[in-house]
């Protein structure tokens, strides 16, 4: 598995990607996983479940997202704006 840098990851935040044919804002880095957390650029809301499972309020659509490939070799495919930066140590 590749090793990414936990301080380069933070050049994302803030960044503009493509997720799946959605533009998207980094709106937060999960270094465990590691993954990104991402936000709808165009404000879709939608309903969202409080924590017993009740509809709750419409909020801004998220995602969260691997930064890597399912073998753990590559750089998530999905996100291919990941490419232009240099993450791994």
């Amino acid at each position: 598995m590749l090793h990414l840098d936990p301080e380069r990851l933070k050049v994302l935040l803030g960044q503009t990607v493509t997720y799946q044919g959605l533009s998207c804002w980094v709106i937060d880095i999960l270094v465990d996983e590691p993954a990104l957390v991402l936000r709808d650029c165009d404000d879709r809301r939608i309903l969202q479940a409080n924590q017993y499972g009740d509809a709750g309020d419409h909020q801004p659509r998220t995602l969260t997202v691997a930064l890597l490939n399912t073998r753990g070799d590559g750089l998530n495919p999905d996100l291919p704006e990941l490419a232009a930066f240099d993450l791994f140590v």
